[in-house]
């Protein structure tokens, strides 16, 4: 399998505003064609910044998806015009999994779930997580996965997802960031 995470920074205060529009006008079209592991939106660390995690079985698999999905017109005509500006940067990493739990093997089954556009629903799930980037951080709290990066920025850079208390994660990670995950993030 290879692991997609998707990583883009908005324009201050617009976080809430993208997840909003993406719930009422984009989901359905982006969960038709995209394998939707996880979507959250950061708490600390760079703020506005969204993360959204892909589980696809191949690269062929990952493009032939992006291509139905870049003919949606739900999508091209209801959510990129009014999405998209909000958007001030973009990058991803393609990671390879070390470690998962339960709830990854959860995410991997059910990738791909197709989740409707929701207009009345909460915007978030109950509950914190933590992503810490850098060497193999170890905490006594519950590990949801461990990857690592094979291409983007930091190539062998570790990245892991945490449950449980999201501050009793950072002690030697490069990078720590609390996340939110949104209603409909299978992992949460």
């Amino acid at each position: 399998m290879i692991y997609e995470l998707r990583v883009y920074d908005l324009k201050p205060g617009t976080g809430s505003e993208y997840l909003a529009l993406l719930m009422r006008t984009g989901m359905k079209a982006l969960t038709s064609h995209l394998p939707m592991a996880g979507y959250w939106l950061t708490d600390t660390g760079a703020l506005n910044r969204l993360y959204h995690l892909w589980i696809y079985e191949s690269l062929e698999e990952r493009a032939a998806a992006r291509v139905g999905f870049a003919a949606n017109r739900d999508w091209i005509e209801g959510f990129v015009p009014y999405g998209f500006p909000l958007i001030v940067a973009q990058r991803n990493m393609m990671m390879t999994r070390i470690e998962g739990s339960v709830a990854l093997d959860a995410a991997e089954a059910g990738r791909k779930t197709q989740h409707p556009n929701d207009t009345i629903g909460p915007l978030f799930a109950p509950g914190l997580q933590s992503l810490t980037f850098g060497k193999e951080v170890q905490s006594d709290e519950p590990l949801v996965a461990r990857w690592r990066v094979m291409s983007g920025e930091t190539p062998g850079e570790t990245v892991t997802l945490w449950g449980g208390d999201p501050m009793a994660t950072s002690q030697g990670a490069t990078r720590h960031e609390i996340l939110r995950p949104i209603a409909v993030s299978p992992l949460r």
